[in-house]
């Protein structure tokens, strides 16, 4: 399989047709042209990022995704970039539309967004999840904080999305200190302070903190919401209900108008239905909390 290392961190697979003309164009993000996509920071510095990129010559929006990719790669020192056209080599994992993309062989996401203004913030997300499930701490992070929910009766927070922003902020302090540490609570820091040092300076805040007891009395939850008493997370999910029920009840209409469409598709009926569909599931995207 041929194969060429631009920066030494690209990997054109083969450097054919399409990224045989994207060429002068990669290399010039490795030139030190502005970046026009990763205007953000990655997730963690420390952290190690693979991100496997599958392209064909035929894709209309593949260019823009091996722009975005190429300035990963020329940006940041830790982030490995392998591009697969796939009009020549076969793809290392399964995919169903071009581009798609592939993060520490473990998040798999298909497509950009339409607006450029959101690319930043939805590659930034699909990084940080990919930072998140291959941290080789995590597991033992999410048994430590189950053993302590347990313990006292306390569920973690309801809302997924709140969830992993908190996974994420605990990680981030073990990167960067050695310690999950509360990522609500100020750190006590002094320049030149060693990782031992900024622990005894720190010990109370190691997260779950002592302080999580007093929060979860007074408010419910501990103060930054990793956990939760059962009662107060029932009352969270109740009004999440009520506030979006709604939803709920439209997708449980497209479900049927799914099982209708099938069948209008073998009969040649089914593109009216199937626009109707798209047009409810963009008014329900459009209004999604999360």
């Amino acid at each position: 399989m041929e194969v060429e290392v631009v920066g030494g961190r690209l990997h054109l697979i083969p450097p054919r047709g399409i990224l045989e003309r994207l060429k002068p164009t990669i290399l010039g993000k490795f030139g030190g042209e502005c970046c026009k996509y990763v205007d953000f920071e990655l997730p963690s510095s420390k952290a190690r990022f693979l991100v496997e990129t599958v392209v064909d010559d035929t894709c209309e929006v593949c260019p823009v995704a091996i722009e975005i990719v190429s300035e990963l790669a020329a940006k940041f020192e830790n982030v490995v970039v392998k591009i697969y056209n796939v009009s020549y080599v076969q793809s290392p994992f399964k995919f169903k539309a071009t581009p798609a993309f592939r993060i520490n062989e473990k998040v798999r996401f298909t497509g950009i967004p339409l607006d450029p203004s959101e690319i930043p913030k939805y590659f930034f997300e699909q990084l940080k999840e990919a930072y998140i499930v291959t941290h080789p701490k995590i597991a033992w992070l999410i048994e430590r904080l189950r053993r302590f929910g347990e313990t006292y009766g306390y569920t973690r927070h309801p809302n997924e999305t709140a969830y992993g922003n908190i996974l994420y902020k605990l990680l981030k302090n073990l990167d960067e200190y050695g310690y999950p540490f509360c990522p609500c609570r100020p750190l006590k820091l002094v320049e030149g302070a060693t990782q031992q040092q900024i622990y005894e300076m720190n010990k109370d805040k190691v997260c779950p903190c002592p302080y999580a007891h007093t929060d979860i009395k007074k408010y419910g939850h501990c103060l930054c919401g990793l956990f939760w008493t059962r009662e107060k997370a029932r009352e969270y999910v109740k009004k999440r209900l009520q506030q979006y029920g709604w939803i709920i009840g439209e997708i449980e209409t497209i479900q049927k108008q799914l099982e209708e469409l099938k069948k209008r598709v073998v009969s040649g009926r089914g593109k009216q239905l199937a626009e109707t569909i798209l047009h409810k599931i963009q008014e329900i995207y459009l209004t999604l909390p999360d």
